[in-house]
């Protein structure tokens, strides 16, 4: 009984980085921290970055195209894909921990306050350069993918999507190697902690306790409060996300009940549907509900979740689009 008990705790629970694992992930971050503590000038170098700059167009377009392995624009197609066509629960999951992900890049940089790179040609984000947001949120969401998957192949794949994506912002001149170094640094202790957190099976128990309109009412006041207190313009527009998704999803639960399996047309033409709304909600309906009024960009994002989790589900069921 102990041999077996001893066996268990040595695999793990599924998801979740055994200690080795994890231990010797913390080590990497201790010696990215260590490496910007002691080499911190030689880290924010600006002649280095400009001699990363690409003179080739062809290797431009290419560095921009693992830079969006880490935008906001990628996520919300993957986060859409997942709920639509594979799992609804796994969809809600990665979408939280990256939710999440986001408040903490943004409270790193508010905290933080340190200049971009001063290169000519080049517009940058609104946003603060340290850490940076595509090499955090890169590790946070490519390291819980892959440990959700448990697969060798996609670990290695997960490795090469985030060493890309933090060469990609320092090529294309958006970052110091600082910042670069200090995204991957403090973006896998948060990745262990989701690990360990999501699912919380006490939480889920709880859940089943409250009514439904409680329960909605929470999805979407919790983030609405986050909004308000969290500094950093990114808040309001993904708390708005997170607020339209959480709530979205528990009423996709009691009425809708989506299928997600269904026959690959029928998810081609989902997707196809569902992205279409979903651009014109976001970027379409810009103009009207300005990001620069937080109020407003947190309605507008709060829409697209609710799209995404709900709305579509709902007219993918009437049309009939599963297996």
């Amino acid at each position: 009984m102990k041999k077996e008990q001893l066996e268990l705790e040595s695999a793990g629970v599924p998801g979740r980085p055994g200690k080795g694992a994890a231990a010797a992930s913390l080590a990497l971050s201790l010696l990215l921290a260590l490496i910007l503590i002691f080499f911190w000038e030689e880290t924010r170098s600006l002649d280095f970055i400009i001699s990363l700059q690409p003179r080739s167009a062809v290797v431009k377009s290419l560095f921009r195209a693992f830079t969006f392995l880490g935008d906001d624009q990628f996520f919300m197609l993957f986060f859409g894909v997942l709920i639509w066509c594979v799992d609804k629960k796994a969809g809600l999951r990665t979408g939280v921990v990256l939710l999440f992900s986001g408040i903490y890049s943004g409270l790193l940089k508010e905290l933080a306050d340190l200049e971009r790179p001063a290169l000519p040609d080049i517009v940058h984000p609104e946003n603060k350069a340290f850490p940076s947001g595509h090499a955090l949120t890169a590790v946070v969401f490519w390291g819980y993918l892959a440990a959700q998957i448990g697969k060798t192949g996609f670990w290695l794949w997960a490795f090469l999507a985030i060493v890309m994506v933090s060469i990609s912002r320092l090529v294309l001149g958006h970052h110091f190697l600082g910042d670069v170094l200090g995204g991957i640094a403090l973006g896998i202790p948060f990745l262990l902690l989701m690990l360990y957190l999501i699912p919380l099976p006490a939480a889920k128990s709880r859940c089943k306790t409250l009514s439904l309109p409680l329960l909605t009412g929470l999805a979407v006041a919790v983030p609405l409060v986050l909004a308000v207190i969290v500094p950093g313009p990114d808040a309001p527009k993904l708390m708005g996300l997170l607020a339209g998704a959480a709530g979205g999803y528990i009423l996709e639960g009691e009425y809708v009940k989506l299928a997600v399996s269904a026959p690959f047309v029928k998810q081609v033409i989902k997707a196809v549907i569902g992205f279409s709304v979903l651009f014109g909600i976001v970027v379409g309906l810009g103009p009207l509900l300005p990001s620069s009024v937080h109020v407003l960009g947190f309605i507008r994002y709060g829409a697209g979740g609710l799209w995404v989790t709900f709305l579509a589900p709902a007219l993918f069921k009437k049309l009939k689009l599963t297996a």
